[in-house]
C-alpha cells in the first residue's frame, strides 16, 4: 500500500498545476439546482468546474448518469437528455459513465395502500465511488472535486482521506442557495474535506451556444422547454 501511496503523492511535478479530476453525480446535480430552472440546463458542465477550479489542471470530468425512460417507445425526456449528452460531449475530455434508471414498485402509505412504479437511477453511486477510489490507488489526480450531495459516498471520500492524505478533496453540494432545509455536510468536515454548496449564481454564464456544432456538417440544439 505504501508504494501506492508514493506514487499519488510524488507523481506531479513541483512547478506544475495540480491535476484534478471532477466526479459529477448526474442526477443529483439535477435534481438539487437544475429542475425547475431552465435556464440552467444546457450547461457546459466543464467549463463551469474549470471557472471553479482556475488554479488546477483539470485533467477530465467523470459525468455520471442513466438514460431516463429507457424502455418507453416515445418520451420527450429522454430526447432532451440525449441532446445534452450530444452537446456535452463536444467540450472536451469529459466522460459520461451510464448506470441505469429503472422503475421500482412502491405502496402507497396512506389508507388506499395503492401499489404503484417510481423511476429511480441504479449503480450511479456505486459506480461514482469504484471509479474514485481507482484512480486514487492508479495516483491520477492531486485533487477530487466531487459534485454530489449523497451520503453514500461519504465511506469512499473517507478511505481515501485516510489512505492518501496528499490528495485533496473538495465536495460540492447541489442545492439551491434558496432552499429552506440546507444539507449539513460535518461529516465531510471532520475528515477534513471542504465541503460547501455548489455556487449556483454563474450558472446561466456557462450554458453551450442554442446550437452546437457536433462536426461533420452535424449540430444539436437546445431544446425548446429549456430555454
Amino acid at each position: 500500500m505504501k508504494k501506492m501511496q508514493d506514487t499519488a503523492q510524488t507523481s506531479t511535478p513541483a512547478h506544475a498545476l495540480p491535476r484534478a479530476i471532477a466526479y459529477v453525480d448526474g442526477f443529483n446535480l439535477y435534481f438539487g439546482v437544475l429542475q425547475g430552472n431552465p435556464s440552467r440546463k444546457w450547461l457546459n458542465l466543464r467549463a463551469f468546474i474549470q471557472n471553479l477550479r482556475p488554479n488546477e489542471d483539470l485533467a477530465v470530468v467523470r459525468y455520471f448518469t442513466a438514460l431516463v425512460d429507457p424502455d418507453a417507445h416515445i418520451s420527450n425526456r429522454r430526447d432532451r437528455q440525449k441532446r445534452y449528452l450530444k452537446a456535452l460531449g463536444t467540450c472536451g475530455e469529459i466522460e459520461v459513465v451510464f448506470g441505469k434508471y429503472q422503475l421500482r414498485e412502491v405502496t402507497c402509505r396512506a389508507r388506499c395502500r395503492e401499489r404503484y412504479q417510481v423511476p429511480e437511477e441504479k449503480k450511479t453511486d456505486v459506480g461514482l465511488a469504484v471509479r474514485m477510489l481507482s484512480d486514487a490507488m492508479d495516483g491520477l489526480m492531486d485533487r477530487i472535486v466531487l459534485v454530489s450531495a449523497d451520503s453514500d459516498l461519504e465511506p469512499a471520500v473517507e478511505w481515501i482521506r485516510k489512505r492518501y492524505p496528499s490528495i485533496k478533496v473538495t465536495v460540492y453540494i447541489p442545492q439551491d442557495q434558496h432552499d429552506p432545509n440546507p444539507r449539513r455536510n460535518d461529516t465531510y468536515r471532520n475528515m477534513g474535506v471542504d465541503a460547501k454548496p455548489l455556487p449556483t449564481a454563474d450558472l446561466h454564464r456557462f450554458q453551450f451556444p442554442h446550437r452546437v456544432d457536433l462536426g461533420s456538417g452535424r449540430t444539436v440544439e437546445r431544446p425548446n422547454d429549456w430555454k
